[in-house]
């Protein structure tokens, strides 16, 4: 199975991120995503997720293994309460890990989210992929993001690399992406392959370069695409079935990886 490095080169610092508008909603809710999130890339790589229980000022960290029980992350959200944000709002980071090594914590991902704010600005997922992560083919790559997809339901989703994010603004163009037909009115373009999914669209680009991603974005924007912070404040959350796309499995033959360890 491909890792990050073989696909998109050293350090490239992948990751998959995802944003939403206003969207109330408790602990409770958020927990049973959350727990479905850390259950999926746990089960993918066999590993284990592991917060750092000291204080944010502390020089020194102490792991410990999160559970992934909604019940007990929804204790670890309900602690992490910011009122700025909204009665409901939460924010965690984890870590996914084979285990410490000393003081260190050498991770495959990490996950860190701030969810349920009612506002228009605080309900984000990151999820930053290391270079040993096991993403695998590039259907196996659009099956994942697919799920996480499902299980935030958000407005947009992207799955990119540094170098992408600091070339460009921040638009649909990306490996990977999916936007919500309630969010955003989205054009289409030969430089994607297009999967009807829930109430937005999957899109996988053709070709997975960084200059390639360039050229998508142009196209995008010459086509009219909106910005993914164009958007309504109060989300009208999409909705999902409960399978994959289906063809996902064409993608192996249509979309050309760059050279290996680029």
């Amino acid at each position: 199975m491909k890792t990050v490095k073989e696909i998109f080169g050293a350090e490239s610092r992948a990751a998959i991120s995802l944003g939403w508008n206003g969207r109330e909603e408790g602990c409770e809710s958020s927990s049973a995503r959350l727990s479905a999130a850390l259950v999926l890339l746990s089960e993918k790589t066999g590993m284990s997720w592991y917060r750092d229980t000291e204080d944010l000022m502390s020089r020194k960290a102490t792991f410990v293994v999160v559970p992934t029980s909604p019940d007990v992350l929804a204790d670890l959200l309900q602690e992490n309460r910011d009122l700025e944000w909204g009665e409901t709002a939460t924010s965690f980071t984890a870590f996914l890990s084979s285990g410490p090594e000393g003081d260190d914590l050498p991770a495959a991902a990490r996950i860190h989210i701030t969810c349920g704010s009612p506002l228009d600005r605080w309900n984000k997922i990151h999820m930053a992929l290391d270079d040993v992560f096991p993403l695998g083919s590039v259907s196996d790559s659009a099956a994942m993001f697919a799920e996480v997809v499902r299980i935030w339901q958000p407005d947009y989703a992207r799955l990119s690399t540094s170098e992408v994010n600091s070339t460009l603004p921040l638009t649909r163009a990306s490996y990977i992406s999916w936007t919500s037909a309630k969010a955003y009115t989205e054009p289409e373009i030969d430089g994607e392959v297009a999967f009807p999914f829930g109430d937005g669209t999957l899109r996988v680009a053709r070709e997975w370069t960084v200059e390639s991603i360039v050229v998508l974005n142009r196209e995008l924007t010459e086509a009219g695409a909106p910005k993914l912070s164009k958007r309504p404040k109060k989300q009208d959350t999409p909705r999902f079935p409960d399978g994959l796309p289906a063809g996902l499995e064409a993608l192996d033959r249509e979309v050309e990886l760059a050279p290996q360890g680029s």
